[in-house]
């Protein structure tokens, strides 16, 4: 997901929601760790926070281009690979079981 053709306010806010799943994912992680944030180095914390970010917007880029190719019916045309033309359009349909 390239973000740098968007408008720069869009981008902004973009980033400061990431920006804020991944602070709170760090307070999780911490918690869960029976820690706090007072009970780590600023620049600890801020490593963390860094890391959630690119994991945040990893999985978005990730989730970006599966819907894309679902829009587009590059799935469908992945089946049609792994099962050939006549087995697209067989009988036996498994999700049928009614």
């Amino acid at each position: 997901m390239d973000l740098t053709k968007l408008p720069k306010k869009i981008k902004e806010k973009y980033d400061k929601k990431v920006r804020g799943k991944a602070i709170k994912k760090v307070q999780y992680d911490l918690n869960k760790a029976n820690k706090s944030t007072e009970d780590i180095s600023d620049t600890k914390l801020e490593a963390m926070v860094a890391h959630k970010e690119k994991e945040i917007k990893a999985s978005h880029k990730e989730k970006t281009w599966k819907y894309i190719a679902a829009f587009t019916g590059i799935s469908f045309v992945t089946n049609l690979i792994k099962k050939g033309p006549l087995g697209m359009f067989s009988g036996d349909d498994d999700d049928l079981d009614a």
